[in-house]
C-alpha cells in the first residue's frame, strides 16, 4: 500500500495538483458534485423504499436512477483520488479518513443489494426498509467524515 500511495504522491497528477492555484479547489467542487449526484439519487431510492410516492413502483425508480448513480461515483472516485494525491499518506493514516472509507464501503454494498433487490420489486419488503435506514446512516457518516477530514485534517 505504501509503494501505492508513494506513487499516487509523485505522480504527474500530484505535482499538478500542488502547484495550481486552482485545480485543487475545482477537483474538491468535483468531488462534493459527485457525492450530491450520488446521495441525490440514494436518497430518492431510499424514501420510496421507505414510502414516499408509492403510485411509481419501486422497480421504475431503481432502475431509472441507476445511470445517475454511476456517473455520480465515477465523478466523486475520480476526483477523490485527485485529492487524495495531494497528501496520500497523511490522509491514509488519518483515522477519521480510514473510517470514512470503511463506510463507503458498506454503503456500496448496502447500494447494490438494495438495487439489485428493488430493481425487480414493485413494493419493498422489511428487509428492504431496513436497508434503506442503513443507508441513509451510512451515508450520513461519510459525509461526516468527509467534512471533517477536509476542516479538520
Amino acid at each position: 500500500m505504501d509503494s501505492i500511495l508513494a506513487a499516487l504522491g509523485s505522480s504527474d497528477l500530484a505535482t499538478f495538483i500542488r502547484g495550481s492555484r486552482w485545480a485543487l479547489p475545482a477537483i474538491g467542487a468535483a468531488h462534493i458534485l459527485g457525492i450530491a449526484l450520488i446521495l441525490g439519487t440514494i436518497l430518492v431510492l431510499d424514501a420510496r423504499i421507505l414510502g414516499a410516492r408509492r403510485s411509481v413502483p419501486l422497480s421504475q425508480v431503481a432502475h431509472a436512477l441507476i445511470p445517475f448513480t454511476i456517473a455520480g461515483l465515477v465523478l466523486t472516485v475520480v476526483a477523490g483520488i485527485g485529492l487524495l494525491s495531494v497528501k496520500p499518506h497523511d490522509l491514509a493514516a488519518n483515522p477519521l479518513f480510514q473510517l470514512k472509507m470503511a463506510l463507503l464501503a458498506m454503503a456500496l454494498v448496502n447500494a447494490t443489494m438494495l438495487r439489485r433487490r428493488a430493481i425487480h420489486m414493485a413494493e419493498a419488503t422489511p428487509i428492504l426498509r431496513i436497508g434503506a435506514v442503513a443507508s441513509l446512516v451510512l451515508w450520513t457518516g461519510i459525509l461526516v467524515c468527509g467534512q471533517f477530514v477536509a476542516t479538520v485534517g
